[in-house]
């Protein structure tokens, strides 16, 4: 310590204290040998000083702090971001979220910022201090893409001292997305497994594993059951009448759900019944459709009834004295299987009930074998399993053959080759009786196609009509 300049200044006192105009000295090398500490300047920000070097304590902030070259420096500890309440964010969910955030050395009028994995940095909209250990931070939930998380969160005070957490800690995550549509996915026969297996779908758009759940209890009821994985499977139960079963599923992925509401029909069968009964015709020619009236006995299934199919023109082979070309085009074709009597037998060519299945050995074509493939559309709701009709004149050998085949690719067409790959033989009766039945034959599958063929020799004359068919229907 340098001496003063002029002693009688230091004994000049005010309070018993020295006045600092007084005082000319200077420190080098101070050691300060005290426990206490040694007291430095303390004020607030507004009363700082200017000079470089100068070292305080600011009352304002609470922090030491010293002037540099051109700022002050303080003493702050670092914030540190340990984590947040809120960690998946759907980005496609419009709006903004809020974030609860804890960590410590928080302090008033810092911010929050938001880190991708690609080094971009956006600071929240607004950051709220609660406490030294809790932030709150809001900013739009647009930012969280997905191929930039996870996401670390910064806080940065006023006077720039910053802390991040040391992983990502916000997810960007999208609820998934349904790709079955809502409504009926399915109808089963009471009593029926369901085949195949109804599947359901959705996807997530970040990726992530969907896993499948009923939030209803609808499913168990009806004797199904959902499986994680989307499938429906199970038997029906038996049921007084068509009867619908809702259900909602719900589908998770990393924690973001999608609910959509289904439904699965289960089909009242009705079994051992006559579907179609062309002898209850009151008379010779009349229309098997009950146009005039009559009260033919018939019924109607969920897709329409026996009365109704398609002639395939390129898997049927019909021609000759009893099978007039226009029958392959025109339903009245069958419908002469169906009549009490087809008119005008004789001639063939110009009545509307002309036979669709015959073969006369003296007509114009001695065919030996004709087949008519009737199609009664996709999903049919009506199968046979037992035929009856008339025949007559029943001259010669003749085999009446019915099959049932959902693929008619080879059953032969116009070539006069018949072919009876993929289907199904569910009758043959050789030389039929005038009156003629089928017997109950076995018929497991509810068969799109049928096809009628009479295959004959010798000296040969054969009709058919006058048909009733059972079996079963939904």
């Amino acid at each position: 310590m340098s001496r003063a300049r002029d002693i009688s200044k230091l004994l000049s006192t005010t309070n018993g204290k020295i006045a600092g105009e007084n005082l000319d000295v200077s420190f080098e090398n101070i050691s300060d040998t005290g426990t206490e500490g040694t007291k430095v300047a303390s004020g607030t920000t507004a009363q700082r000083g200017s000079t470089t070097g100068q070292w305080r304590f600011n009352s304002t902030t609470g922090y030491f702090e010293g002037k540099g070259v051109s700022d002050f420096i303080t003493l702050e500890p670092t914030p540190t971001v340990t984590s947040v309440d809120v960690t998946t964010v759907d980005p496609t969910a419009g709006g903004t979220q809020t974030f609860v955030i804890t960590g410590t050395n928080f302090s008033s009028g810092g911010t929050i910022t938001f880190i991708g994995t690609d080094g971009t940095e956006t600071n929240a909209t607004s950051t709220t201090f609660n406490s030294a250990t809790q932030v709150t931070a809001v900013t739009n939930k647009s930012i969280f893409t997905n191929a930039n998380e996870p996401y670390k969160i910064k806080f940065t005070t006023n006077t720039n001292s910053a802390g991040q957490s040391g992983s990502g800690l916000i997810y960007s995550d999208q609820d998934p997305s349904w790709t079955t549509a809502s409504g009926n996915v399915g109808n089963v026969l009471e009593g029926a497994s369901i085949s195949p297996t109804i599947q359901l779908s959705a996807t997530d758009p970040d990726g992530d594993s969907v896993t499948f759940s009923e939030t209803t209890s609808a499913l168990g009821g009806a004797g199904f059951s959902l499986s994680t994985s989307g499938a429906i499977t199970g038997t029906a139960q038996t049921v007084n009448g068509d009867t619908t079963t809702n259900f909602t599923v719900r589908a998770t992925a990393n924690g973001k759900t999608a609910d959509r509401s289904f439904n699965i029909t289960t089909k009242n069968l009705n079994s051992n019944v006559v579907l179609y009964d062309g002898r209850n015709l009151s008379s010779y020619g009349n229309d098997p459709n009950g146009g005039n009236g009559t009260p033919n006995t018939y019924v109607t299934a969920s897709n329409g009834d026996v009365r109704s199919p398609t002639v395939v023109t390129s898997a049927t082979y019909l021609y000759g004295h009893y099978n007039p070309s226009n029958v392959v085009n025109n339903k009245t074709g069958w419908y002469s299987l169906l009549a009490r009597q087809p008119q005008n037998l004789e001639s063939g060519v110009s009545g509307d009930y002309s036979h669709v299945l015959g073969n006369y050995y003296n007509g114009s074509h001695a065919n030996t074998q004709v087949w008519t493939t009737l199609d009664f559309g996709a999903n049919p709701s009506f199968k046979f399993t037992k035929v009856e009709g008339y025949s007559e004149w029943r001259n010669g050998t003749a085999n009446l053959y019915l099959y049932g085949t959902n693929d008619i690719s080879g059953i032969g067409n116009t070539s006069g080759n018949f072919g009876s790959t993929n289907g199904t033989t569910l009758f043959n009766l050789s030389n039929p009786a005038q009156y003629w039945d089928s017997g109950t034959f076995t018929n497991n599958t509810y068969y799109r196609y049928y096809i009628f063929r009479n295959v004959v020799s010798g000296s040969f004359d054969w009709g058919y009509w006058n048909m009733r068919f059972t079996g079963d229907y939904y």
